[in-house]
């Protein structure tokens, strides 16, 4: 297997192409014996650095674009293209260390083990890619104080309200500093004033790193932060 660090470093960003390209991406579910087309024929460049907001109303496909992105779930057609390699094409183990390596994820679900405190939970990614827990303690320590958790680092998770564990689960996507954040609703369980200390975050971290976002919301007013805004019609990406 890979080494998770020697993947990171081979993270590095050549600024004349793009990041990732979709081409020709189709997926279909079936549902009652019906096929629903979700994404059909879609084909989009990210840059490196990029942030884009993908906005529209329930159900047009925004989650199925960002499992894909991730590679969560494999497309029925079509490539995605991580600085011009095929990942798809990868099998499953090294798709998988392509993936904790590279690509930071926050879902509507939080998915944080109750059994474990805060700061454990966003350390798991880089114990589970085998990094120096001391080095890994610090960096985790100092993403929760900046998600203004200081004081809530050692409390387990069932200890902790809604929003919080929301922060929490940002932190832990942010602990590998990863190239790609993908977010699904990152502020929706939060108030005004912790929303806004996510965003201010999320823009410090993608200039500090060149970190490219790309986040699904309801919330325009972040939208409008990012460099573009995109919505998904009959299966395919436009720009508004």
């Amino acid at each position: 297997m890979d080494n998770p660090e020697s993947l990171n470093k081979e993270n590095f960003i050549d600024s004349s192409m793009p990041l990732v390209c979709l081409k020709h991406i189709d997926k279909s579910y079936y549902n009652n014996g019906g096929k629903i087309e979700v994404l059909k024929n879609l084909s989009v460049e990210i840059n490196a650095g990029e942030t884009i907001a993908i906005v529209g109303e329930s159900g047009i496909g925004k989650s199925t674009l960002l499992h894909v992105l991730g590679t969560l779930d494999r497309p029925d057609n079509g490539k995605l293209l991580y600085k011009s390699e095929n990942v798809f094409e990868y099998d499953s183990r090294k798709l998988a260390d392509f993936r904790n390596a590279t690509i930071g994820f926050v879902f509507q679900f939080h998915y944080l083990l109750a059994e474990f405190s805060a700061i454990e939970n966003v350390m798991m990614p880089g114990l589970i890619n085998g990094l120096k827990k001391s080095h890994l303690r610090r960096t985790a320590e100092s993403i929760l104080v900046r998600v203004g958790l200081a004081d809530r680092m050692n409390h387990r998770v069932g200890e902790l309200s809604g929003g919080e564990q929301q922060r929490v689960a940002l932190a832990r996507a942010l602990v590998l500093k990863p190239v790609l954040l993908l977010a699904d609703e990152p502020t929706g369980n939060l108030d005004k004033k912790n929303s806004n200390q996510v965003h201010d975050l999320l823009f410090e971290l993608n200039d500090e790193y060149n970190m490219t976002m790309i986040i699904v919301t309801h919330n325009m007013k972040l939208a409008e932060y990012m460099n573009k805004q995109m919505t998904l019609v009959e299966g395919k990406l436009v720009e508004i």
